[in-house]
């Protein structure tokens, strides 16, 4: 009894954790794409690369995810809190404006 259980609670910790880490359905496709092309689509789609850790933010859609990456390809994308992508969750982003294309990475939540 106490056997299946244990199966029972592991399988469920697998279904759930899996539910949690669902990649954002604008991204969803680059999963199992090759690192540096797949770089240069999530850009091309409004995500910038907020620095550490593979964490890209959307200022357009308010997503925040962290790219898992395996023998060069992206093995995951996991949406996670605005909060590891610099965003307090709402209040105002202060925006410099001279903000160029080069320092975009060092204000997630700003746009051109």
């Amino acid at each position: 009894m106490l056997k299946s259980s244990m199966i029972f609670l592991a399988s469920s910790l697998v279904f759930a954790q899996g539910a949690l880490a669902k990649s954002p359905s604008d991204i969803a496709d680059l999963v199992g794409a090759r690192a540096p092309g797949a770089e240069s689509e999530m850009q091309a789609r409004g995500y910038v690369d907020v620095g550490g850790n593979n964490t890209w933010w959307n200022a357009g859609t308010k997503v925040c995810v962290r790219v898992h990456v395996s023998q060069g390809k992206y093995s995951a994308i996991s949406q996670i809190k605005a909060a590891a992508c610099g965003e307090s969750g709402g209040s105002k982003t202060q925006c410099p404006p001279d903000l160029s294309q080069a320092d975009l990475y060092k204000h997630p939540g700003c746009s051109l």
